[in-house]
Order: structure tokens, then C-alpha cells, then sequence
């Protein structure tokens, strides 16, 4: 049965954009009033939504549940599976999404009705929120945020991808697009021009000196990155281009600050656009979401070690980012990141999960969820 509920999920098409995450919170909501474990989808528009269920313990404790229903698009290249086919080779569920994040998502609503269906009596409350968005703009976790808030949470458990890793991190990420302005004028007389090519050369130079200046290492989450990914100008070959652009994909690590490099980038752009003839360009943030790092002596930590059999010595950061970044900014909540996909296979093509770490992962969320709220 949790196996055919994972390959239920898999069969619906949430690739984002657009999502049409409302859809699965409807499966969702229909699977728990079934078993009268009523939860509530809570609408972001017709085709968006997020589902919420709250199973009701003794004490004031409150874990936190968070996984995202959407997932990238299965991309142009053939699969050898095909993408929404949920189909079973050798232990392995094949689909977008099986690792990036539906496995994880199931086994933490799965563990929950376990608890509900044993009548277990846990010393606190489970919250679960299955969020629309984290693909491209985190709007889900976003609208929770805002409407619901996460201030009674004690701990929050986040089930993206870590290879059954207990996760204690992830970097922050700052998207940047910059613009460099010109003047066109006939590719034969480039001097009756300003040529905006040539002054996005002047800033991809300081974005390559800045990711030496600005480079940062912090264990476990690794070394900080800044690098162009995207560059366009031009409207055809013998025009002197008027308008340049460039997207950085920045990866930053606790304690540096976004604002205060945005910032910094800004002030060397306008000092140039005030010494340098012709030199216009703008800055603007594309996205901005915060590193999150939880000390690995918090309770939910030790707690998941302690059920893994580890030590301080097997905790460990990931490279992207979580719903953890809207939800818990500040890092100010205990944060455990940890799920039975595999981070390499997320968004590649023939995704898959392994069917025995997704059962695990089901008895490991419902064991983490008893002796923390008992703790």
C-alpha cells in the first residue's frame, strides 16, 4: 500500500511551472478523511494549494512536518521510464519527483497515520504541510508564512532529498540579474555606439573577483560560490548592442550577508557609472532565500542520530535550498533535513527512489516524531 500511494503521487503531473499542486492536496485530503484524519487545503488560487493536517497529541510540544508537492519538468530528453509512469525496476520507483520530493512527502503522511490509526498518544502535536511552489518561487511556504505562521513550532523536519542522511543545513542562495546599457549604432562603426557587451566584460571581471574576495567555507555546508550561469545581448550581427544582461547564481554560507553584497555590488556599479564614460547598468534580485544551520546538539538532531545510530561526527549540510528558508529565516527553529531520495538524482532525467529506503523512511519519521514529542 505505501507503495502504491507513492506511485498514485508520481502519476500526477505537479511540474512547476504551473504546478497544479491542487490536485494532489486534493488526494491528499481525501486519503485522510478516509481514515478520519481530517486536514485542511488552504487555497492559493484554483489550480494552487496547500494541504495542512494536524494530528492532536498531550503537551504543548509542536513538530513540524514540511515536504512540496511540485517538481521540475521531466526535461526534453527521452527517459528510459517514462516520467509519470511510477513504474518498478529492481527495487527502484521511477518517476519525476520519486526522489525530488514525493517519496519524502508520502513517508511523512504515511508515518502519521500510522500513529493516528495506533491510537498512540504522543506528548505533543505533528503539523503537516505539503507546500505548492518550492520549484521557483516557494509562494506555498510563502502564503503559510504570512497567513498561518510558525510560532508555537518547536522543530521542523524537512523530507527533500539526503540519501537518509541526517541533514543539519543547507547554503543560502541569492539570484541576481545585471544589466549593462548602451547605445545602438552600425556594426561597421561600432565608435558611433556604446557597446553594452564591453561593459558586461567590466562586471563579469568584478563577479570573478568577488567570488575569490567573498569565498567562505563553514562546516558542514561547505565553500561559498558565486557564478555567471546565463549572459544575452544583441539583435543581430551588425548592430552594436544597446542592452546586455547577465543572471549570477550566488551560494553563501553563515554568517554572510546578502544585503550587505548587494549592496556592495550596487555601490561599485554606480561609482563606475560616475567615473567610467557611458557606463550604465542596474542590479536587481531575482531571488533570496537564507542559509539555514541548526546546531547539531538541538533535541530533533539527537533525537534522528540517536534512531540512526550515529554521532555528532554523521551530520551533515547540503548544497540547495528548502521551504526552510521562508519558513525559518533566522534559523531560530531547530531544523532536521532528511529523506529517503537520493540528492543526485533530483531533476535528472529517470529520477527514481529506492523502495526500501522509502520504508525505512516511513519508520524512521514515525520513531523521530514519538521520542521528540516525548522528550
Amino acid at each position: 500500500m505505501p507503495v502504491a500511494f507513492l506511485q498514485e503521487l508520481l502519476r500526477m503531473n505537479s511540474s512547476n511551472p504551473p504546478g497544479n499542486e491542487h490536485e494532489i492536496s486534493k488526494v491528499l485530503a481525501t486519503r485522510c478523511e478516509r481514515i478520519g484524519m481530517p486536514g485542511k487545503i488552504l487555497k492559493l488560487n484554483d489550480q494552487r494549494s496547500n494541504f495542512e493536517v494536524r494530528l492532536k497529541g498531550q503537551g504543548e510540544k509542536v513538530l513540524f512536518f514540511c515536504g512540496h508537492m511540485d517538481t521540475v519538468s521531466p526535461g526534453k530528453i527521452e527517459w528510459d521510464y517514462p516520467p509519470y509512469s511510477g513504474e518498478i525496476v529492481d527495487n527502484r520507483l521511477y518517476g519525476r519527483g520519486a526522489s525530488d520530493m514525493k517519496s519524502g512527502l508520502a513517508a511523512m503522511l504515511l508515518a502519521m497515520e500510522e500513529l493516528h490509526q495506533e491510537g498512540k498518544v504522543l506528548g505533543g502535536d505533528i503539523v503537516f504541510l505539503a507546500t505548492a511552489g518550492e520549484e521557483v518561487d516557494s509562494c506555498g511556504a510563502r502564503n503559510y508564512q504570512e497567513t498561518v505562521g510558525m510560532r508555537d513550532v518547536d522543530a521542523i523536519v524537512i523530507a527533500e532529498p539526503t540519501h537518509e542522511k541526517v541533514v543539519i543545513g543547507h547554503k543560502g542562495a541569492l539570484w541576481l540579474e545585471i544589466k549593462t546599457f548602451g547605445k545602438t549604432a552600425h556594426g561597421s562603426m561600432p565608435d558611433q555606439g556604446i557597446n553594452a557587451i564591453e561593459h558586461m566584460m567590466r562586471v563579469i571581471e568584478l563577479i570573478q573577483s568577488y567570488n575569490l574576495e567573498w569565498r567562505m567555507e563553514s562546516d558542514p555546508l561547505g565553500q561559498s560560490s558565486m557564478t555567471v550561469t546565463q549572459i544575452g545581448a544583441g539583435i543581430q550581427t551588425n548592430v552594436i548592442p544597446d542592452q546586455c544582461f547577465l543572471h549570477v547564481d550566488i551560494r553563501s554560507v553563515p554568517p554572510q550577508s546578502h544585503k550587505e553584497l548587494v549592496a556592495e555590488l550596487r555601490s561599485k556599479l554606480e561609482n563606475w557609472q560616475r567615473k567610467v564614460p557611458g557606463f550604465r547598468a542596474e542590479c536587481r534580485e531575482l531571488l533570496d532565500r537564507a542559509a539555514v544551520l541548526t546546531d547539531s546538539s538541538s533535541s530533533i538532531i539527537q533525537t534522528a542520530l540517536q534512531i540512526k545510530g550515529q554521532g555528532q561526527k554523521d551530520c551533515y549540510g547540503v548544497s540547495y535550498y528548502t521551504d526552510a528558508s521562508v519558513l525559518n529565516p533566522y534559523s531560530k527553529i531547530p531544523t532536521l533535513i532528511y529523506g529517503p531520495g537520493d540528492e543526485k538524482l533530483a531533476h535528472q532525467p529517470n529520477e527514481w527512489v529506492d523502495i526500501s529506503a522509502y520504508l525505512r523512511s516511513i519508520a524512521f519519521y514515525k520513531e523521530l516524531a514519538t521520542r521528540f514529542l516525548s522528550s
